[in-house]
């Protein structure tokens, strides 16, 4: 027979449960803190699916994580674009104020109509995740300049990957503006060390 645990001993699990949580906590918002400063995304200017304005402004102000991906993309954005969705999942689990930006890397055919069409096909929930394309040049200077992601090549149908080749990592951006970490889309690890850094980032405020 167990012996009934006295107030005492009940009192100090209660206790060690708060301090984990606290801990957690802390370490969340020190984590956070920690994150290297890897330079500022310079002003960039695109429209979303909705074809409203899109922003370095309209994301200023919260920790958001950007893509890069194509609707006509025959191998790896698929796969990106089903973390990004899982990313969302577990940001919304766990209370995390994370924006999802997935900037197309063909503005050609990618239209905010056919962007739209994608988001739904993810199941995307578009109050907190943005599909956003534009001009080609500033798609490339924002990728390449601005978010240090390769981007290369044209589309065409001819050639494996449709012509047009891209990192697939994911940028974790704080609400300055100022990029704090690289994630690669195939590690699950790197992917929850994604949501607790933008946690960290987001307490911080």
């Amino acid at each position: 027979m167990n012996p009934t645990p006295s107030p005492f001993s009940a009192g100090r699990v209660v206790r060690g449960a708060v301090l984990a949580v606290l801990s957690c906590a802390l370490l969340g918002c020190q984590r956070g803190k920690d994150l290297p400063d890897l330079g500022g995304v310079p002003p960039f200017a695109m429209v979303d699916q909705a074809g409203k304005p899109f922003t370095n402004e309209t994301v200023r102000g919260k920790p958001w994580a950007a893509a890069f991906v194509f609707t006509r993309c025959p191998s790896i954005c698929p796969r990106v674009t089903k973390v990004m969705r899982e990313l969302q999942v577990q940001a919304k689990e766990g209370h995390v104020d994370l924006r999802l930006v997935s900037f197309s890397v063909d503005p050609d055919n990618d239209s905010p109509e056919v962007l739209r069409r994608y988001a739904t096909e993810y199941g995307a929930d578009l109050a907190t995740w943005s599909f956003v394309t534009g001009d080609v040049q500033a798609v490339r200077e924002t990728a390449e300049k601005g978010l240090k992601i390769a981007v290369e090549g044209t589309a065409d149908p001819s050639k494996a990957d449709f012509g047009i080749t891209h990192g697939t990592q994911l940028v974790l951006v704080d609400p300055d503006m100022k990029i704090r970490g690289y994630y690669t889309t195939a590690d699950e690890q790197a992917r929850r060390n994604l949501v607790n850094d933008a946690r960290g980032l987001a307490a911080g405020r």
